[in-house]
């Protein structure tokens, strides 16, 4: 359990609006982040701050009023993207009375536009607090105060560009993800028990639901090309293209052939687990935690080749074009057939724990988060 605020360390608020409204690369980020800080030794207090609710016993966090980007009702009004605006605006508001009344030293979150409005609020007061950027997907803050502020990079892409421009290079650190190691296997029966998976390869990708950034489609058509030996599993978040990659799933493989579907992230290893192959067709991660997780558990990786991916995985996952189909297939063959061997499996584990482990990399947040909490 975190520790409860005390009024002579200074305080790191961890902000997160989507935590406890949906399940991917930030959010589960942030949740794994401050039940790790929760267990450390700390000279500065830990607040969590989320847009909806989230349930453990590992942290506390305070749920905050905000108009969530789920709500049907102004989807229908107003779009997805005005939704997701709303939420940011709705959340900035309710957050105001907490750091009034808390006074945070540092506040940590990836969301820009919530970033700009806690930029003009602090000009505004005339307040004294730092944020920290963590890029996911922005090249570059645009608002930022040298004096007061960070920049969290998960890669090295845009580090160099953004020294270049002027940023100063000791308020900027390149700390990638961790991998947390409390995911348990739950001991309920298979997750595919009633499916038609006997005799068939699983293979699994994990990330929204769509066509245009996760390439779900692209998924689907490349284990199309055999769906008699293929069980796809595709998990996450749908969206407005969801239903017609499903149309796909049932026209190539039918019903009882295939798995998708949000799930529980205390569900999500016991998929992998079941699993014999993890596949992520989309041109373009900011980290690639999904891709992470599944070599943790010693499961080769297909991933499409650009710089990220390159300076993540390195050699333990494999790196393809993700424009060919074709080269795909072949490649997704060969795995399969090739790539089954306990020493295989060992080496992916031991690279994640190795490189990726909070072990590893526990020193390095710790560093970070106390520089940035003293100014």
């Amino acid at each position: 359990m975190m520790k409860s605020a005390s009024t002579n360390k200074p305080k790191l608020f961890l902000v997160c609006t989507g935590l406890g409204i949906v399940q991917r690369g930030f959010e589960t980020f942030i949740a794994d982040l401050a039940e790790k800080l929760a267990s450390e030794p700390q000279s500065f207090d830990t607040n969590v701050f989320s847009g909806g609710t989230y349930k453990t016993h590992k942290f506390k966090s305070t749920k905050l009023f905000c108009i969530h980007r789920n709500n049907s009702w102004f989807n229908k009004l107003f779009g997805f993207s005005t939704t997701s605006e709303l939420e940011q605006i709705s959340f900035f508001v309710s957050f105001i009375r907490c750091i009034i009344l808390n006074r945070p030293s540092a506040i940590y979150l990836g969301e820009y536009k919530l970033y700009c409005y806690l930029f003009k609020f602090r000009q505004l007061l005339q307040l004294q607090y730092s944020l920290v950027l963590y890029t996911g997907g922005q090249v570059s803050p645009g608002l930022f105060d040298p004096q007061k502020d960070y920049i969290h990079h998960i890669t090295d892409v845009y580090y160099s560009d953004l020294v270049r421009a002027g940023y100063p290079s000791n308020r900027q650190f390149v700390l990638p993800h961790f991998m947390s190691s409390t995911s348990e296997i739950s001991t309920a029966a298979p997750k595919l028990k009633g499916y038609n998976v006997q005799g068939k390869k699983i293979i699994i990708s994990i990330g929204l639901i769509d066509k245009a950034v996760k390439r779900m489609d692209c998924f689907v058509n490349v284990l199309a090309q055999n769906a008699s030996l293929y069980f796809p599993i595709i998990l996450g978040e749908s969206t407005v293209d969801t239903p017609e990659i499903e149309n796909m799933l049932i026209r190539y493989f039918g019903k009882g052939n295939y798995f998708l579907g949000k799930v529980e992230r205390s569900e999500l290893h016991q998929y992998l687990h079941e699993s014999d192959l993890f596949m992520l067709l989309s041109p373009k991660e900011s980290f690639g935690l999904a891709a992470l997780e599944a070599l943790s558990i010693g499961l080769p990786v297909i991933c499409c080749e650009y710089h990220e991916s390159k300076f993540v995985l390195k050699d333990a996952a494999y790196l393809t074009n993700c424009t060919d189909e074709l080269s795909i297939i072949q490649l997704l063959n060969k795995i399969l057939s090739e790539d089954n061997s306990s020493f295989n499996k060992t080496k992916r584990i031991e690279f994640v724990r190795n490189n990726y482990s909070w072990d590893v990399l526990k020193d390095k947040y710790l560093a970070m988060f106390n520089a940035v909490v003293r100014g």
